[in-house]
């Protein structure tokens, strides 16, 4: 396959309402999409938009990094063999972001030109992918009516951002979301590493009864993360203490931490994704796949990844009804809380509003 062109176009995206969590408030996603044709005229799409306070690139670093190698990808020549591309790329130097959207785009149109790639190289795909539904730092009555809206539309596992300054109110929440809405529902919670460790060792003993699917980040440093697993009744999730590859391998190969939480926008792309999944099956862990509010097109990139896990745990992919206007159509709209992947709506075809 060889590369004919490569464009790249700047897109921002507004929330409608702002996204709080115990660490930031997050407005806006901005970023660009890349656009890469091969010689027979095929054409995909890859997304790149780091975000400030996960991200190790900056916008910045971005449009440098995209500067520096749109001419070293016009004219290149790229084997179709999964393991000689990965090889390819890492002879670039290239951010996190921009190698995910590299990766993204080049599998689809590897893809296009080859419907059993996905087959040959990767594996077969789960048809169904269960989705969560995301709650931000709000007042109860706000999430209380989130949840009815989403128990109407078919979901049953809730991730609930948690954190507050006084942790009487979080256990509040929680007692309340339980008694209201009963036990058959899954419920995570996401501290964003507020609580140090001998707080989060106190809270989890008190939330051990509310039968929580798991917690992520409940501190910030991942030894006590890893220590927390030894002892805690609610189970650990690892997210943003992952700061590479060889962290996750770690987490799943020497720790009882069982659920690794990869937001692949910050983690560099499809294949170290793929890799840490298929390490983690190994070891009887989960991955769960989870979105850094991409646009539709970068969220098609995680759809294709959260289909390649063995297990029925939902992912984090609920995230375009947050936009005022998505640059373009989601194909993977959530149905009845989960997201349909099959092998003629894998790569979508996009039709981009980036006005």
């Amino acid at each position: 396959m060889i590369i004919k062109d490569f464009k790249y176009f700047p897109f921002s995206l507004q929330l409608k309402t702002p996204f709080q969590s115990s660490a930031q408030i997050i407005k806006q996603r901005n970023g660009f999409i890349i656009s890469l044709n091969d010689e027979l005229g095929n054409q995909s799409l890859g997304e790149c938009s780091p975000l400030s306070g996960f991200s190790k690139e900056t916008h910045n670093d971005l449009i440098q990094n995209l500067s520096e190698i749109k001419s070293k990808f016009e004219n290149l020549f790229l084997k179709e063999d999964l393991s000689t591309f990965n090889f390819q790329l890492s002879t670039f130097e290239l951010v996190p972001s921009v190698r995910f959207a590299l990766e993204q785009a080049i599998l689809s149109l590897m893809i296009k030109r080859n419907k059993s790639f996905v087959n040959q190289f990767i594996g077969i795909l789960k048809s169904e992918i269960n989705v969560n539904a995301v709650l931000g730092f709000e007042e109860s009555k706000i999430i209380f009516t989130a949840i009815e809206k989403k128990l109407q539309a078919g979901y049953n596992t809730f991730k609930i951002k948690i954190g507050r300054d006084n942790f009487e109110d979080d256990l509040k929440l929680i007692r309340e979301v339980r008694e209201r809405f009963g036990e058959k529902n899954n419920i995570r919670l996401d501290a964003n590493g507020k609580w140090k460790f001998e707080e989060a060792n106190n809270y989890l003993e008190r939330l051990s009864s509310f039968n929580i699917q798991y917690i992520e980040e409940p501190c910030v440093y991942m030894k006590d993360l890893i220590n927390l697993a030894e002892a805690s009744l609610v189970p650990i999730a690892i997210d943003e203490s992952l700061k590479s590859i060889d962290d996750a391998l770690e987490i799943i190969n020497n720790s009882k931490i069982e659920i690794i939480i990869m937001k692949p926008m910050v983690f560099g792309g499809f294949f170290h994704t793929l890799k840490v999944i298929k390490e983690a099956e190994l070891k009887n862990k989960k991955v769960i796949i989870s979105s850094l509010f991409e646009s539709a097109v970068g969220k098609s990139g995680l759809v294709l990844l959260a289909a390649t896990t063995n297990h029925n745990f939902a992912h984090g992919l609920d995230t375009s009804e947050f936009f005022e206007k998505d640059i373009c159509a989601d194909p993977f709209k959530v149905k009845d809380g989960k997201i349909n992947l099959t092998s003629d709506n894998y790569p979508p075809q996009f039709n981009l509003n980036l006005t």
